[in-house]
């Protein structure tokens, strides 16, 4: 009976017709491929979507936008936006969602908070998949050779002709469009994600920069604090104690008021460091090095050189990596109203203004801002790398 069993499953051409079974066959792969096909179908609705209890604040928010509700009455739903409509694309977007589904069953988003907690991550994963893809969805609906231009606004004509021009991706430019962007990052104040490159051992006459913000003390028992160094900023080594480290400011100023900004580069003002009203108000006695007058504001800079004092262990060598993490930053944040102008596009003055407006529309914490407004400084139309700082 046994064999009479076994013969049945593994030779069932022996008992049955081959016609018989290519039929039968056909039809079981049949049902498997609609069954298949019923659970993506069920799997790619909005409903389903939204039954996740994490999905609700996100669902929320594009209710409060033009593509949930306008004039017309169409309405983008989540799988328009977040479902690739390529078969296969789709297929890996729900093996990649796999992963969602798991987070949510272990109650990633349980706890208040949560949700705003990954929000980041889970924008930045779907922001690279849009760049990736040149935002197939979005212009699903939104087609560049479809789109009159001249029924736009002067301004966004000035945007959308040069993104026509290049197929530019759609979320180059409208990351928040459906969702809240992610809360800007708290600031990091005196901690340097810049830890794996310090010095613990300074040499004299070596030039460093700054790891993160510095403070800046008068004295060696570091109880008198006279100001602040800028991430990146240079200095050059003294001398090394048990309690501190003694290094030299080469920076200019202007002569004028209390002067207490020093700066990198004569005429630019690229901030170096910033020194205490009370500091500068004592008189102290620093080195005027050289005077030069600036002939666009008439103003009068000087070279100076002071010794101070800072906490060990605050010293990098390598500021090419500040420059390449702070390239990455701009080139990935700084594209939220158009594609961002090449860095040598304007002059390190330019770029202060240029970049504080830009900076409101990322997330971007405000020590990587200064980090990213001093790259943009450095590399600019008239600061050449290597001049006075280092690429």
């Amino acid at each position: 009976m046994k064999k009479q069993i076994k013969s049945f499953f593994l030779k069932p051409s022996n008992r049955i017709g081959l016609g018989v079974l290519v039929t039968l066959g056909f039809i079981a792969g049949a049902i498997a491929w609609q069954q298949f096909n019923n659970v993506m179908d069920a799997t790619s609705t909005e409903e389903f979507c939204v039954s996740c209890h994490s999905m609700e604040t996100p669902l929320e928010e594009l209710k409060q936008t033009v593509h949930w509700s306008n004039s017309s009455g169409v309405r983008a739903t989540c799988p328009d936006c977040h479902l690739p409509h390529d078969k296969t694309a789709k297929y890996a977007r729900k093996m990649q969602a796999s992963r969602e589904v798991l987070a949510e069953l272990s109650g990633k988003y349980n706890e208040e908070g949560s949700f705003e907690e990954h929000r980041a991550e889970m924008a930045e994963r779907e922001w690279a998949r849009f760049s990736a893809n040149g935002s197939k969805e979005c212009k699903n609906c939104h087609s560049y050779d479809r789109m009159n231009f001249e029924k736009m606004s002067k301004a966004a004509q000035k945007a959308m002709k040069p993104a026509a021009e290049r197929n530019q991706s759609c979320v180059d430019c409208h990351k928040g469009i459906a969702h809240h962007l992610p809360a800007k990052k708290a600031d990091t104040g005196n901690t340097s994600k810049f830890e794996a490159l310090v010095v613990n051992d300074i040499k004299p006459s070596q030039q460093y920069y700054a790891k993160a913000i510095v403070p800046l003390f008068a004295d060696e028992a570091l109880t008198q604090n006279i100001g602040h160094l800028e991430t990146a900023a240079p200095v050059n080594a003294v001398k090394s104690t048990d309690k501190g480290d003694l290094v030299e400011l080469v920076m200019w100023r202007k002569d004028k008021g209390f002067g207490r900004i020093w700066y990198n580069q004569f005429g630019k003002n690229i901030t170096d460091a910033v020194l205490t009203k009370e500091f500068m108000q004592s008189e102290p006695q620093y080195t005027v090095l050289e005077t030069k007058e600036d002939p666009l504001t008439g103003l009068t800079w000087q070279k100076v050189k002071l010794p101070v004092w800072i906490a060990k262990n605050q010293l990098i060598s390598d500021v090419n990596t500040v420059w390449e993490t702070a390239e990455n930053v701009y080139k990935t944040q700084c594209s939220t109203c158009h594609r961002q102008p090449h860095v040598d596009h304007f002059d390190s003055n330019t770029w202060i203004g240029l970049f504080k407006g830009m900076v409101g529309f990322t997330n971007i914490d405000d020590s990587t801002g200064k980090e990213v407004l001093r790259y943009l400084q450095l590399h600019a139309s008239d600061t050449a790398p290597n001049k006075e700082e280092g690429k």
